[in-house]
């Protein structure tokens, strides 16, 4: 048997033994974030995410204390919502005190981080590619058209959440059409859904320095 085939046979098993130890690391990165938010544990779940994700939270952050209603109507509609929530659910001076981060684990703590969509949620058909990894979401046994998407950083694989909340992008357009409404409207009628407290038009101007 020539040399290179024997070497080629010698890594086969290498390489497979490779990709089971990352699909089995990207599923329990997902268990243990899913653990964490059910259980309202902030800093857990921030230690599954990517870095990336905090990162989109500090930019969250920061349009909710400093952007104007024009800046804010120049987003998509997924980002309206999350920027005029974190305005309507956090003092803007606890906001100024904390950073991406912390505002991620501040609405994990208080269950503001999708806990029923993530009870029910599993994954199906997992697909590795490097340091990146999509698995398919499954609710029961029923695999849907959307694919989670992980990272791999420092040698960790960590949850992806940003596709999670663009997403959404046309289904809230399409609910806007439905009913009849701008975007704005649709936005601040989910905005007062999720509310603990009443809200009107004046959260679309950043609050007072």
């Amino acid at each position: 048997m020539p040399r290179w085939l024997i070497l080629c046979l010698l890594f086969v098993p290498f390489f497979s033994a490779h990709a089971a130890d990352d699909e089995t690391a990207v599923r329990a990165a997902f268990a243990a974030y899913k653990s964490a938010v059910l259980a309202r544990q902030g800093e857990r779940a921030a230690d599954q995410v990517t870095t990336g994700t905090l990162r989109e939270y500090a930019r969250y952050r920061e349009l909710a204390l400093t952007a104007q209603r024009t800046t804010l109507e120049s987003l998509r509609m997924t980002e309206r919502l999350q920027v005029l929530i974190i305005r309507a659910r956090v003092p803007a001076r606890d906001l100024r005190a904390m950073d991406g981060r912390t505002v991620f684990t501040h609405a994990v703590d208080r269950g503001w981080i999708g806990r029923e969509g993530v009870e029910r949620s599993e994954l199906g058909t997992l697909q590795v590619d490097g340091d990146r990894a999509a698995a398919r979401l499954k609710i029961g046994t029923v695999e849907m058209p959307f694919d989670f998407e992980f990272e791999r950083e420092q040698g960790r694989w960590r949850f992806n959440l940003i596709p999670l909340v663009t997403m959404s992008e046309d289904v809230f357009t399409q609910l806007a059409r439905q009913n009849g409404v701008s975007e704005n409207e649709m936005v601040m009628t989910l905005v007062r859904g999720l509310s603990e407290a009443p809200v009107d038009d004046s959260l679309w101007d950043p609050p007072a320095q």
